[in-house]
């Protein structure tokens, strides 16, 4: 569930009104290994890389809301997660232990 958590929180930041992510849903059949902008390890399954860069395509979303900080607990479910690309969303930092994240990635964008 923590994908789906994930996108919650980025669509509730936005007034974007296209689908966002629209391959990420709750659904016995859909497999998250498969979802657009997710890469998994092959062999555990786990999620290891996500590309979110300008993930509503366009130029500044998050006008309405200057200070907008994505929370890194909503990163926690991902315990091998290694890059993470979250470029072009107007992200200003981060709410919650700075120092988990930063220890943790490989890449952050």
């Amino acid at each position: 569930m923590g994908l789906l958590e994930l996108k919650a929180y980025l669509k509730s930041n936005t007034n974007y009104t296209k689908p966002l992510l629209s391959s990420w849903v709750y659904d016995q059949k859909s497999e998250c290994c498969n979802w657009e902008r997710v890469k998994c390890n092959d062999t555990t399954g786990y999620v290891i890389k996500l590309w979110l860069s300008n993930i509503n395509h366009e130029t500044h979303i998050y006008a309405d809301n200057e200070n907008w900080f994505l929370n890194e607990s909503l990163l926690q479910p991902f315990k091998e997660l290694r890059i993470l690309d979250l470029s072009r969303n107007g992200i200003r930092g981060w709410q919650g232990n700075k120092a988990t994240i930063y220890c943790r990635f490989k890449y952050i964008i």
